[in-house]
Parts: structure tokens; sequence; C-alpha cells
């Protein structure tokens, strides 16, 4: 990993990104398949895509399958599926050869898969979906087109048995409950970060990428939580002057 990643990159997608053995890892618990961790991975994530402020994703080829995975924390937003949509059409633009619309014969494409792991605080189920079509105005007709978002809760403890099965995010999502539990106790957040990468290192937790990435760990998530900390008191001094 380069030591100036772009400032819009995060611990999830570094990690991520990093070892495509932990993409087949994740894809296999969630997906209930068995491919061997040596199975030919292109990751082809987009750089600085829109909405890329709000939700970090990872994208890769897998066995003719474009499978779009992102993070989101704070606030679950609704409007994932139109998100996706709009992505997928930008990661075709990308994969595809550029006179693919150009030729009479049927071009195959990679079948997408959308998921996005929830990581944020507020309640969520284990496993729900989003669909494109529950945004459309006129429900009168069954829809022309249509896309399933798969949405699991990967919070620490509260994650389903499918999330439970992948030890790469096992790792993850207790060493982000780490960085809460060492921020309850510790006001200053570079600090809390700092101690919980000491602790899931003594512990073995994500040790080799920790250990590799400590100090870029630390700026990354601090930026990211910032912005969250930023995001949240907006939102209550919001409600705070709609009750006023």
């Amino acid at each position: 990993m380069k030591a100036n990643r772009k400032f819009k990159d995060s611990v999830f997608s570094a990690y991520f990104s990093e070892d495509p053995k932990r993409l087949i890892d994740l894809y296999n618990a969630l997906e209930g398949t068995n491919y061997p961790e040596d199975t030919p991975i292109e990751v082809n994530t987009i750089e600085d895509v829109l909405y890329k402020d709000r939700v970090n994703d990872v994208s890769f080829l897998l066995d003719g399958q474009l499978v779009v995975l992102i993070e989101h924390q704070s606030t679950l937003n609704c409007n994932m599926a139109l998100r996706m949509l709009i992505y997928l059409g930008r990661l075709y633009e990308k994969v595809l050869p550029r006179d693919t619309m150009y030729r009479n014969n049927l071009v195959m494409l990679p079948t997408p898969k959308f998921i996005v792991l929830y990581n944020g605080e507020e309640e969520c189920p284990e496993h729900s979906q989003q669909h494109l079509s529950a945004a459309f105005s006129d429900s009168s007709e069954p829809p022309m087109i249509d896309l399933t978002v798969d949405v699991w809760n990967v919070n620490y403890g509260k994650d389903a048995e499918e999330v439970s099965r992948s030890k790469s995010l096992n790792e993850y999502s207790f060493f982000i409950h780490c960085v809460r539990c060492e921020h309850a106790k510790e006001p200053d957040l570079a600090k809390a970060i700092q101690a919980a990468i000491r602790k899931c290192i003594q512990a073995n937790i994500m040790k080799d990428f920790l250990t590799k990435n400590g100090s870029e760990v630390e700026n990354m998530l601090f930026g990211e939580w910032d912005w969250d900390t930023a995001f949240r008191v907006q939102k209550e001094e919001g409600r705070a002057e709609g009750r006023a």
C-alpha cells in the first residue's frame, strides 16, 4: 500500500483491497459459495466516485460476476439501490471494451451483485434488502428494470450467521468495535484509535495489516469518524431547530 493514498480512501477499502483472499473469504461467507482462496479476482474500484464521501466501496470481478461491495457508516441510506445503479453504469464503462455498444452480436455482461455492509450505530436488522423499484413513482405495472441490494449488519456481536463465517470481516468488525469502546473511555479520538490498534495487534486481530499500516490507519479512521461526528451534530442541531 502506498503511503500517499487518496484522502477519500478508508480502512475498509484498504484492508479488503490489499489482499484478494479477504474478498473471497467475505464473498464465500455471504453468498454461501466455496471459491478457493487462489481464485482469480480483479479489483476494479472506481476512484473518486459519486457519493464517495459517504460510502467506501470495493468492486471486483469474480468468476463472471461484478460485485459491488460497500461499507456504510452513520445512518443507513434508503437510496443505496439508486447509488448502485449509477455506480454500475460507470463500472460497465470501465470493464467493457469501448466499442461494446456498437457491436451487432449480443455482448455478455458480468452479472452484477450488490452488497452493503452496515457498520453504523443505529439499529438495523441482521439482513435486509433494498429494491430500486420501491422508489418508482408509478407502481401500477411490473417494473421494466429493478436492482436488489443485500444489506448486512456487520456490527460486532450483532451480525448474522453468514457474516460470522468470514474471518476477515469478523476481525474488521471487532477492530471497529474496539475503537468505539476505547473512545467511550478516552474522549480524544486519536488516542482511542491508537489504543485500539495496540489492543488488536496484541490479540492478533488484523495484526499484519495494522502493524504495517498503523499510522495510515489512524489518519484514515480519524478522518472517517470526524466526518461522521460532524454529520451527527448537524442532524441533532436540525432536530433541535425543528422543535424550536
